[in-house]
């Protein structure tokens, strides 16, 4: 017998961000339009890391995706943000004595940065079934 959460061909197929359950894709819709309107200011770094964290690791067999994307975080801030710096100061060495000038450079490489994590962050949905798609149920609206 198929159990409830499984496809004709005995693989998991999750429901769209399980939104009868625990409601993910309406903050997830609701994080996307938070982090679209609040694109190239400050406040859009900290928001794309509360998408982030509101994104659980699925139960059971489900996909890990907390952890993917807090290893993908990792990878930006812990490995490329200091290598984006050590570029920056080989091509501009005498701005390595200005301190403002390197916390303004830094601010703008993690504001890069935060458009590639809130990028994963949309691909890794999507790559694990949690696309958001049009649909006629009232309870899908995110007003």
């Amino acid at each position: 017998m198929m159990s409830q959460n499984q496809s004709d061909e005995g693989y998991p197929s999750h429901h769209v961000a399980w939104a009868d359950r625990i409601g993910l894709n309406k903050q997830w819709a609701r994080d996307i339009e938070a982090c679209s309107s609040l694109f190239g200011t400050p406040d859009y770094i900290v928001m794309v890391r509360r998408f982030m964290n509101n994104i659980p690791n699925m139960r059971g067999d489900g996909p890990k995706l907390q952890d993917m994307l807090k290893e993908y975080e990792s990878i930006l801030f812990k490995e490329h943000l200091p290598q984006m710096m050590r570029e920056y100061l080989d091509n501009f060495p005498d701005d390595a004595g200005c301190e403002s000038t390197l916390l303004m450079k830094e601010d703008e490489f993690r504001m890069v940065l935060a458009q590639d994590l809130y990028q994963g962050i949309i691909q890794l949905l999507e790559d694990h079934g949690f696309g958001f798609y049009a649909s006629t149920i009232e309870e899908d609206e995110l007003n």
